[in-house]
Parts: C-alpha cells; structure tokens; sequence
C-alpha cells in the first residue's frame, strides 16, 4: 500500500492512495525505514509512505478510506480526503487501453477500482496544484514527489486526491496474440501468455476477434491448455485483431485493443547524401538579427505500396470519406475541433514557430498573403529542410504599395524580383520558385499551405505576432479550400509579368501625407 500526503496545521491531507495486489508467486517488498519518506517545503510537509499488509486488512484500508475513516497505517492519524465515490459503484473492475501512470511495466494492462474526488480538493491541496509552475518551493516540491513516487502526480487532476485499488493479472504474466502458421491463405493464430508459478490456467476463457476496415469479422473463444495457449484458425491472412482474456470468477482479466500484427521487417542500406549548408541573412527589417544556417537534406524516397487489396481498397475509401467537405460531407460525420496558436507580444517565438512548420514540407509551401514581400521570404521561405521543395507565394499588393521603397532605395517589387532570382540558383536547393499576383480573385484572409495541410492566419506573415493578438488556425478539413486556392494560384498573373505592367498608383494628398510623416517619425 502506497499513501502520499501533505501535513498542513498537523492536518493530513490526501494526495494519493493505491492499494496493490501482489500475485501470490511475489514477494512482499520490505518496508522503508521509519515507514516512507517526508520533507518540508515551505509550510506543508510531504509524506510518502509504503506499507505492505495482509490482504484482509489492505481492502479493509480500501473500503474505510472510501467511508473517509481511513489513518495512518500502524497509526492513529486520520487522513482528510474529499468525499469519494467508487467507480465502477459495485464491487469489479476496470481495464484501461493504457496502462495508468503509475503502474510498473510488469503490471501490463492491470484492474482498476478508484475512489474519485467527487468534490473540491482542500485548498492546501489546490493551493500546490495551482502554483507548482509559478512558484518555486511548490516546483521543487513536485520534483520531490515524482521521484519518490516515479510519476508527475501534480499533472494528473485524475489521480490527485484519489484512491486505487490494483489488481494485475493473478494467472498469467502477459498476455498477446501471435500468428504461428503464416500463409496467404487461411493462418493459425494463438493466445495465451506465461502462466504464474502454482497458477492453474485451465479455468480462462480466451478470445480473439478480427477487425477488417473498423468492423468487427470473425470471432474464435476457448479454454487455455496447462501451458496458457489457445489456438484459434483463421479464414484467411489477419491484419488486425483484438483479444480478451476472461475469467468465469474474476471477471475481464486482460483486453487488447484493436492492432496490426508485423508480418516482416524490411532491412536496406543507402548512400545518404550529406546536408547541405544554406547561409540565411536576417530580413531586412530586423537587420541586426542573427544570420541562420539550414541544413538541406535529399527529399526520401517513396516506399513502395503493397499489392491492393479489397480491404486495402476499402480502407482507402473510408479515408476518402473522412477527407470529404462542405456539402459533400456526410451530415452524421462530426465536425473536428481545430488546432489554435496564439501569439502576441512575441514576434521571435512566432517566427520560429512557423518556421518549425515550414521545415516538415516535402513537396511544396503556398503563402497567401496580399502583403507578403522579399522580407517574408526570406524568413520564413528559407526555413525548409528538404531538397526540391517548390516555393510559391499568391499575394495581392495595393496600388499605393508600388512606391514603397527600402532604406537603399529599392522599391517593393524591385527587391522580390531580386528574392525570385536569389532562389532559382541551384545552390539554395528550392525546387520551382512561383510568385504570383490574384488578379481575378480578390484575396483577404492569409493562409499558409505545406503540402496538405492548411493553416489560416488573420494577420499578415510580417504582422504576426507583434503588438495585437494574432491566431494561426489548424484547418481541420483542407480538401475544398486546398482546392479553391489551387484553382486561384492557376489563374492568377506571375509576378516577373505583372511588375513591369502594373497599374499606376493614383496620388493622394492624405497618403503622401500619411507616408511622410512615417519617414519622418522614423528618422527620428
């Protein structure tokens, strides 16, 4: 039995409880001296403690923690816990998908019962909950806590304040399934595991069910021999099975989930290309950032696909499906929750962080941005890690936006000309290079395109992350507006032809104005 809790005013508050059951082939791990471990970390007091006892009395410790009478094993102490409520509320179990936190690797997948906080935890216990990152007694005193207990309770709201009861499998050290008669035809597969020393296996039931595109197909159950193996026939090659082991007294013993057996391994050797340097000089507007280096690696290799089969074919239908939009989406399907990046007050951690973006592309990056200038793409395009990855920017530029020039004098299109040319040499490893202005098509909000995976901006690429608030959203289903940008990049005008015949900006006396008075400001 394992008891953690913090002393607050000589108040015993509950952090963690877990009552172990040991199969009967192991022995009892001897007591630490003076019970566990303590130390003091500000006003609260820490304790760990490790208890081993006989079966009747550690469930009776279970059942009078549940009943809030629980003490301080081998003490008169009482623990104050929140009011805890049993789950399941009977007397069984529960097998998780993934083994629980704190559970050692020879538990497996073990049989849960837990008592949950069904109300508020006591405030010195949300008091360390809730500054464990700010403040630094409660920092180290999650650094305590994980190592004397091997995980990081304070992260898991689950387990803080709750009770465990464990049970891992009394009869068989593992449990699994293997294919022994391999053949493109029908196979034979087999359950079972390593029976426990003295464990009498003859008693389980094992199951076994194929699952072929998400369905469940045929399903094979039986008793165990006396070495803990079930055989079971297959009608034909298995791609992924789930399996159950139960017993007719103790209830689900083991279930696994749904998974694909390796049928081989594949060993092969290349030359690999050594990375080459790319040296990046800091944009224009940050010119006392630090020059970068990127290290451009060969694009790798296809694999190649396996023969097709109607279940493969199947499979590849459902993923058709699943990518479907808008109207062709099915009304039954759920809508899937985007992921979101704010950013504010911090333009080096936006840059990095699309750039980290930018560096996964293999095929191709598409900017849509009606401001994206030279500068963006220095930043941001030259960030790719992978040889032969096609830049290509859709922008929009403002009348007013020809006459902006550089400290140097260049002009907006004048320095992406000269950006375009800088990419083509063969030396930076970019594939195309295609910059291209919406002529038909008017474009507002900004997104950014790495192979298929969109991101929506609501600022512009040289904004991001600046003074105001700025949001990257994941776009959940791409396929439609992929599609809508594919056919706007077709259409629009490359940037080589659109510089020389572009509309004059028309003179107004409020932006020359507006743009003095910026040049002004800036120089002084």
């Amino acid at each position: 039995m394992r008891l953690v809790t913090l002393v607050r005013d000589r108040v015993n508050h509950l952090l963690f409880a877990s009552v172990e059951l040991l199969p009967t082939e192991m022995p009892a791990p001897p007591n630490p001296p003076g019970g566990g471990w303590w130390d003091n970390f500000g006003d609260d007091r820490l304790c760990v403690g490790r208890t081993a006892l006989p079966l009747a009395e550690a469930l009776d410790w279970y059942e009078a923690l549940k009943d809030g009478r629980a003490t301080i094993p081998g003490k008169a102490f009482a623990i104050t816990a929140s009011a805890l409520g049993p789950e399941p509320d009977y007397h069984g179990f529960t097998v998780l998908a993934e083994p629980p936190p704190f559970s050692p690797s020879w538990h497996g997948r073990p049989r849960l019962h837990r008592l949950v906080p069904m109300a508020a935890l006591a405030e010195p216990v949300q008091a360390l909950r809730d500054s464990m990152v700010d403040v630094s007694a409660q920092g180290r005193a999650r650094q305590w806590l994980r190592d004397h207990i091997h995980f990081d309770l304070l992260a898991y709201d689950d387990w803080l304040g709750a009770g465990v009861l464990i049970a891992p499998n009394p009869l068989l050290r593992s449990f699994g399934a293997r294919i022994v008669n391999r053949s493109a035809t029908s196979e034979t597969l087999e359950l079972g595991g390593t029976p426990r020393r003295g464990a009498n296996v003859t008693s389980l039931r094992m199951a076994v069910e194929e699952v072929r595109a998400g369905a469940p197909a045929w399903r094979a159950e039986g008793a165990p021999n006396a070495l803990g193996r079930f055989r079971a026939p297959a009608r034909s090659q298995v791609a992924m099975v789930r399996e159950e082991l139960f017993c007719p007294v103790r209830g689900v013993l083991d279930r696994e989930p749904p998974a694909f057996f390796f049928r081989s391994v594949s060993v092969s050797s290349s030359v690999v290309a050594e990375a080459k340097a790319r040296h990046v000089d800091p944009p224009a507007r940050a010119p006392d950032a630090r020059a970068r280096t990127v290290y451009v690696r060969p694009t790798p290799a296809r694999r190649s696909e396996p023969p097709m089969t109607p279940l493969r074919a199947l499979e590849r239908l459902q993923d058709a499906r699943a990518e479907r939009q808008g109207a062709l989406r099915p009304a039954e399907a759920p809508q899937v929750p985007p992921g979101v990046r704010l950013f504010e007050h911090n333009r080096e951690e936006t840059v990095n962080w699309i750039c980290g973006l930018i560096a996964c592309a293999r095929s191709h990056v598409l900017f849509v941005d009606p401001y994206l200038d030279a500068d963006d793409l220095q930043q941001f395009a030259t960030a790719t890690q992978y040889q032969g990855v096609a830049i290509r920017g859709l922008i929009n530029p403002r009348p007013r936006r020809h006459k902006r020039v550089d400290p140097n004098g260049d002009s907006f299109g004048d320095l992406m000309l000269k950006k375009i040319a800088a990419f083509r040499d063969p030396a930076q490893e970019f594939g195309e290079i295609d910059i291209r202005v919406s002529r038909g098509r008017r474009l507002h909000d900004r997104f950014l395109q790495i192979d298929d995976v969109i991101w929506h901006a609501g600022h512009s690429f040289n904004k991001m992350g600046g003074g105001e608030i700025s949001l990257m959203t994941l776009v959940a289903q791409p396929t439609e507006l992929a599609q809508a940008l594919a056919e706007t990049f077709a259409e629009a005008e490359p940037f080589e032809t659109w510089w020389p015949n572009r509309p004059p900006a028309i003179w107004s006396l409020r932006h020359e104005v507006g743009h003095q008075l910026r040049r002004l400001a800036k120089w002084i």
